[in-house]
C-alpha cells in the first residue's frame, strides 16, 4: 500500500530556524516548503498545496503570522494551522488578534523532542487542534499578568521611557510608574539588592518572549 506524504508549509522569517523545523519534518516524511513572510506564504500555499502551515507569530515588517493565520482558516480551511512560536502567548507579540479558532499553538521551547512537534501536527490534521493550545496554559510565563500589563512589560523590553509610555497608553505618567510597581511586586524584584527592577523585569520579559521589535 502507498504511503502518501504529507506537505508542511513552515512560515519562518529566521533562516536557521526554518531550515531546522523543515529537516525534522523531512526526518519524519513530510514535504516542506518555506516562506519567510505572509506575502511569500500566500503564494506558496496556492502552488504547493500543504495540509499544514506552521506559522511563527512574528514574521519582521509587515502581517503577522495570526494575520496569516486568520486568512488560512478563512480561505485555505482545509490547510491545518500551527502557531509555531517563542511567545508564550499572542499579548507578548503585540500582534493585537486572537489566535483562530482551529489552529493549535506550540512554544518552540516545548519541542526538544521531535515526537512532540509532530503529535501537534498530527492533532491538528485531525481537527483536535484544541489539544494544542500552550498559550491557554495557566503555568505558561507571563500568565498572570493582564493584557493591559504585558502591553507595558513590552514596552519596557523596547526600551520606551515612563513618558513616551504614558503618551502611547494614554495615561498619567504617575499612573506608568504606579503600574510599574505592581509589575515589580508580582515578579518578586522590586527589593532585590542592587539589581534595578525595570532592568530585571525586561531580562524577564526577554527571556520569555524575545527582544520585541520596536513599533
Amino acid at each position: 500500500m502507498e504511503v502518501t506524504t504529507r506537505r508542511a508549509l513552515v512560515v519562518e522569517d529566521d533562516a536557521m530556524m526554518a531550515s531546522l523545523i523543515a529537516s525534522v519534518l523531512e526526518r519524519a516524511n513530510f514535504k516542506v516548503c518555506k516562506a519567510s513572510s505572509v506575502v511569500e506564504a500566500k503564494i506558496q500555499v496556492g502552488q504547493f498545496d500543504p495540509d499544514v502551515a506552521l506559522i511563527d507569530i512574528s514574521l519582521g515588517d509587515g502581517p503577522t503570522g495570526i494575520d496569516l493565520a486568520n486568512i488560512l482558516r478563512k480561505e485555505h480551511p482545509d490547510v491545518g494551522v500551527l502557531i509555531l512560536t517563542k511567545h508564550p502567548d499572542s499579548r507578548t507579540a503585540g500582534a493585537g488578534a486572537a489566535i483562530p479558532e482551529g489552529c493549535g499553538f506550540l512554544r518552540k521551547e516545548t519541542i526538544g523532542d521531535v515526537d512532540v512537534l509532530i503529535k501537534a501536527i498530527n492533532s491538528v490534521l485531525s481537527d483536535d487542534a484544541y489539544d494544542v493550545r500552550n498559550d491557554k496554559d495557566p503555568e505558561r510565563p507571563l500568565a498572570g499578568f493582564t493584557t493591559r500589563q504585558i502591553e507595558l512589560l513590552r514596552m519596557v523590553a523596547q526600551g520606551f521611557t515612563n513618558i513616551q509610555i504614558s503618551t502611547r497608553m494614554g495615561v498619567s505618567t504617575s499612573a506608568v510608574e504606579q503600574r510599574l510597581s505592581l509589575i515589580f511586586k508580582t515578579l518578586e524584584i522590586e527589593s532585590i539588592e542592587g539589581i534595578s527592577p525595570r532592568a530585571e523585569a525586561m531580562r524577564i520579559f526577554i527571556a520569555h518572549a524575545g527582544l520585541p521589535d520596536r513599533d
